[in-house]
């Protein structure tokens, strides 16, 4: 895996919105073996808590990314539940519905 980084620092942490941000400049394919220890160490942080970047990637095993797509699909699919938001909850709608509009039934 090529990374260019411009600073000789190495990146400690990400939020999770900017996580992909990481990889812009990588050369695909790349494995995940490849990625973690390049950025394995960096915290990725969630609103409620955080989880090292090698934790996320291990949680779907040893793969072969051909895109950063990929790679961003698995970042995601590894990642915590919790770590967006609460589940399965859309603030989408500008509408409140509310169970009352609705008639009970009993079973």
């Amino acid at each position: 895996m090529s990374m260019s980084n411009v600073d000789s620092e190495p990146v400690k942490s990400a939020s999770v919105g900017s996580v992909t941000t990481l990889f812009e400049d990588a050369t695909f394919p790349c494995d995940t073996e490849e990625v973690i220890d390049e950025f394995g160490d960096c915290e990725v942080v969630y609103p409620n808590g955080s989880d090292s970047l090698k934790l996320i990637l291990q949680t779907s095993g040893s793969e072969t990314y051909d895109s950063l797509e990929e790679l961003e699909l698995a970042i995601f699919n590894g990642m915590r539940r919790d770590a967006v938001g609460r589940p399965r909850y859309s603030d989408r709608s500008d509408e409140v519905v509310q169970e009352l509009d609705r008639p009970h039934q009993s079973f």
